[in-house]
């Protein structure tokens, strides 16, 4: 929504995002109107999505076309895309910075949706991605390495014949090492096999995550997660409230107009509109089959014909690791033997 100050917050949502320029791989811009090359008056949605389980950043930008942006940049799935978005007031490591000059600008990589208006007026959707996504199309591992598991990610995520990516990297230390032979697959996956592969420094833990954020790339343990280095629990970062809209959880304590409004507006930041449960039982059968609460898993060797037995019972190790509630005993599945 259009802001009357860039640095002040008039209400939950509110974004900054001063153009979206789109550049054609030969680096020419799109001219619409006086803008240059901005297209930013023809978007009508705009997203941005992390997730722990993706190894990059993707976002969408659903554009209703009334300049025929479209035929004459073209738009072919090539192209790049550099913006700044943040939140009013906010600066520096604040904002999200995918800008040519001073960020990493984003890549197209598809064009769907097509739909013809009214008028001569097109509506389509330009998803896009970072430059790491597509070096990981367009690149394979064939490649043996030693070390130290958290080495080795670093290795593909800086080798200028795999990632070759420019962006921070923040990893966790692991405790063990390992040879590891990659055979001819692409980056993100030769990352995730280390990564199920990969034991915490500092705990028992075991299983690691790589996943991109706005902020460059990361690389930890799921415990890593839960709590801090001392082990204790990691405060949240927010605590969101189911409640009607536009009534805040803070009653009236005599405060003036002003603080009376903030505390509405930060209020507004906690709410939460709508939620469903995807899955609210616990399905013991599957979870048997899976073996979570109890598995043996025995490991051969097919070099020196060795082989190891390996137990794992899901009460008797809980107290191991580090996990979301404090405790060594808060157990998700009650310790009464299933039959």
């Amino acid at each position: 929504m259009a802001l009357k100050h860039l640095d002040v917050i008039e209400a939950a949502g509110d974004y900054v995002l001063k153009g979206v320029i789109l550049h054609n791989h030969e680096g020419e811009g799109v001219k619409v109107e006086d803008e240059g090359t901005n297209i930013a008056p023809l978007i009508l949605e705009f997203n941005i999505y992390e997730s722990l389980y993706k190894n990059s950043v993707v976002g969408t930008a659903v554009v209703l076309d009334t300049q025929n942006v479209i035929g004459n940049l073209p738009i072919q799935g090539t192209e790049r895309i550099s913006f700044k978005l943040s939140t009013p007031g906010a600066h520096g490591s604040a904002s999200i910075d995918c800008s040519v000059k001073t960020g990493h600008p984003m890549y197209v990589y598809a064009i769907t949706d097509r739909t013809q208006r009214t008028g001569s007026a097109v509506s389509y959707v330009i998803h896009f991605s970072t430059r790491e996504f597509l070096r990981n199309v367009r690149t394979k591992v064939s490649k043996a390495y030693s070390g130290r598991m958290d080495e080795m990610v670093y290795s593909i995520f800086k080798d200028e014949a795999s990632l070759d990516s420019r962006k921070d990297f923040d990893f966790q230390k692991t405790r063990n090492q390992d040879k590891i032979v990659v055979p001819n697959l692409k980056p993100f996956d030769a990352i995730g096999m280390i990564s199920k592969r990969s034991l915490a420094d500092n705990s028992k833990s075991n299983g690691f995550l790589f996943y991109e954020t706005t902020k460059g790339f990361q690389f930890r343990s799921w415990e890593s997660l839960c709590v801090d280095t001392n082990g204790e629990p990691r405060p949240p970062k927010q605590i969101f409230e189911y409640r009607p809209a536009n009534i805040g959880k803070k009653g009236p304590s005599g405060k003036d107009a002003s603080d009376f409004e903030r505390d509405a507006l930060l209020d507004s930041y906690e709410e939460v509109e709508t939620y469903k449960f995807l899955n609210s039982t616990h399905d013991t059968a599957v979870n048997q089959a899976l073996g979570t609460y109890a598995q043996r898993v025995i490991t051969h060797n097919i070099y020196d014909k060795s082989y190891k037995i390996s137990d794992y019972n899901y009460h008797t190790s809980f107290s191991e690791t580090s996990h979301t509630d404090k405790g060594t005993t808060n157990y998700v599945v009650v310790k009464t033997p299933v039959d």
